[in-house]
């Protein structure tokens, strides 16, 4: 079987869920990561003789905004990438970059946009990088007049929306956000390439724009800050926009080009936040489903597995299905970088992981006056707890924190908080708490939780003092890999092929609906809280034997909280008014601990800078505060 198993990540295949039970040894982890171009071009060749399809420009998605064009930017630029990279239609590839460019110059009010001109901003410098003038890779095949025309695009963009004062981290510490994390991050590293590249043409190097400063001093300020960017977040936790599968992708396409093109000094801090990011990620992950609490996670997509991250499990870790490139993922699988070997065996040894806790100090709280774009002013020493207690057939996940006016959190942390249960049985196997939102799909601060192990207790907020956009308190149960659903004594039962799940609304009657995906557990008072517990179904002779020990448990109002002691003897509370903290056996949950990471395999004091990754004896040490 190992035999076999070794020829298939020689070749970059498909592995099989059944393959995932195995432990991989180092020399298997080194076939898998020496096998990524191979996987690489096997993903481009679905891709070969693929023609142009033009996306649309539409009207503005948002009043004050331009017409929306960033997907008709990332079809022209998605066909020129894969077009210099398979060595195809290279004549075409050109045309649609000088469409993209002509559209910009020729329409420069989407450069105030932040919906539509920078997105793909990632995607055109490393095709320029590659294949420009001073192209890497095969230099020339972008043809000088629609190179000129490119510059042309960065310097209009550039002079207009690049400023020193915002580079200036020494008031701000970089913790000062525009729009939001990822936009903020998508602006500065746009100013930071488009600037690389005007600097090192003749036209543009001695130019100022328009706050008066040359390109070169916009690119050595946003250079300088960026750096500390990159230390702030090692030092304090990774992003406010925590673990969003969708968003996350956004903040870190950029910073793929960082590690490619940028000074030493750059690359090494930003292979250690990629490292850091991945290594949070693969500890929290079952077969690439990410698991634990999740911020910005809107409805359409709260149910979903399948997201930008498990694709990008297919080129490191040889897993789920083959997947062509597409928008920004162009950027990550054409880097560098790699996944550390220490990483891939913490993300694919599932099973030898055993059963573990993930606690992380996370920020999010605001500034007074300062919690909504355009300019959001983080805390930097305030925030929540985020806990995840792991097990080879489940993961589940959520945040402890203050019940706070939603005014306390920077909408970034608080909008469409996600928190639940991940199952190994399919991508799409979850139940998770969810307050109903308006046709905007967002809501703020809805929910608080408390948890320890595999027990949890979720609670509205209060509609008026805490939550914006909030409607009824409900659970969702997917229809994938949950079975078998017994409701008795008021518990609602559930089974996977490894587990076993209680959920119970405390205190209200409730409905469930059913729909398309799922079903959700609707309480008939919006405030009614709701307890849920997962275990192994190893521990219990059967199904019955696990509902007869649920059943048995406490579980109830009393006087202004609601307790519930669990199948581990531990008591969860949370305060029903809303006054004091979560407690756990007796003791007020720690929102604000020394630490900022802390698992078996990932830890770091708070803004100590210093992070270590450790499995099995082997280990790695990230150091955020370096300059080299």
């Amino acid at each position: 079987m190992k035999n076999f198993k070794s020829i298939i990540l020689g070749l970059g295949m498909l592995l099989p869920m059944s393959l995932w039970a195995e432990n991989y040894t180092w020399n298997q982890l080194e076939q898998i990561r020496d096998s990524y171009e191979t996987r690489r071009e096997e993903a481009f060749a679905l891709l070969k003789g693929k023609k142009l399809v033009r996306e649309k420009v539409i009207p503005p998605i948002f009043s004050d905004g331009s017409d929306f064009s960033r997907h008709y930017s990332y079809s022209l630029i998605d066909y020129a990438f894969k077009c210099f990279w398979l060595g195809e239609d290279i004549k075409g590839a050109n045309a649609a970059l000088l469409e993209n460019a002509n559209y910009y110059i020729n329409y420069p009010r989407a450069y105030s946009d932040k919906d539509s001109f920078y997105w793909a901003a990632d995607e055109l410098c490393k095709i320029l990088e590659f294949y420009g003038s001073n192209g890497t890779k095969k230099k020339g095949l972008i043809k000088k007049n629609v190179e000129e025309r490119i510059l042309l695009m960065m310097w209009q963009y550039s002079k207009q929306q690049s400023k020193v004062a915002k580079a200036d981290y020494k008031t701000t510490n970089t913790w000062h956000v525009d729009e939001s994390e990822n936009h903020h991050v998508q602006r500065f590293y746009a100013a930071w390439h488009f600037a690389k590249f005007l600097m090192a043409h003749p036209e543009y190097a001695g130019k100022k724009y328009d706050d008066g400063y040359t390109v070169e001093q916009h690119y050595e300020a946003w250079n300088s800050y960026i750096k500390e960017w990159i230390r702030e977040r090692g030092r304090k936790g990774l992003f406010v926009e925590m673990a969003n599968d969708s968003y996350g992708l956004e903040t870190l396409k950029g910073v793929y080009n960082f590690y490619d093109f940028g000074d030493n000094e750059l690359k090494a801090l930003t292979k250690d936040l990629l490292d850091l990011y991945w290594a949070a990620w693969a500890q929290e992950q079952m077969y690439s489903v990410r698991a634990g609490a999740k911020s910005r996670v809107y409805p359409y997509e709260a149910h979903k597995g399948m997201t930008p991250f498990r694709k990008m499990a297919w080129y490191y870790l040889g897993t789920n299905e083959i997947n062509a490139p597409y928008n920004n993922l162009y950027t990550l699988i054409t880097s560098e970088y790699r996944m550390p070997l220490l990483v891939m065996d913490i993300a694919l040894n599932v099973e030898d992981r055993g059963d573990y806790v993930i606690e992380q100090r996370r920020l999010g709280r605001a500034e007074k006056g300062f919690f909504t774009p355009p300019n959001y002013h983080v805390i930097e020493n305030d925030g929540l707890l985020r806990y995840t207690y792991c097990t080879p057939e489940f993961m589940a996940g959520s945040f402890m924190c203050e019940a706070l006016p939603y005014e306390d959190w920077v909408l970034i942390s608080s909008q469409n908080r996600w928190a639940g249960v991940v199952y190994a049985d399919e991508a799409d196997a979850r139940i998770y708490a969810h307050c109903k939102t308006g046709r905007d799909n967002r809501a703020y601060n809805q929910f608080w939780c408390v948890q320890e192990k595999g027990a949890m207790i979720f609670h509205k907020l209060d509609t008026v003092a805490c939550s914006r956009g909030a409607h009824e308190m409900r659970m969702w149960i997917s229809k994938a890999g949950l079975t078998n659903r017994v409701e008795r004594e008021g518990w609602i039962f559930l089974e996977t092929k490894g587990t076993y799940t209680a959920m119970r609304c405390v205190g209200s009657t409730y409905k469930i609906n059913e729909e398309k995906n799922g079903y959700w557990v609707v309480a008939d008072n919006w405030f009614a809280p709701f307890v849920v517990e997962v275990a192994p179904k190893l521990k219990y002779a059967n199904y019955d034997e696990f509902q007869h020990a649920i059943v048995s448990t406490k579980c109830e109002l009393a006087g202004n909280r609601v307790v519930y002691r669990s199948l581990t003897n531990d008591e969860l509370s949370l305060p029903v008014d809303y006054k004091g903290l979560p407690t756990v056996n007796g003791c007020n949950v720690d929102i604000t601990p020394t630490w900022g990471m802390n698992s078996p395999f990932v830890k770091s004091v708070f803004d100590s800078g210093i992070v270590k990754i450790e499995k099995d004896g082997r280990s790695m040490t990230l150091n955020f505060n370096r300059k080299l």
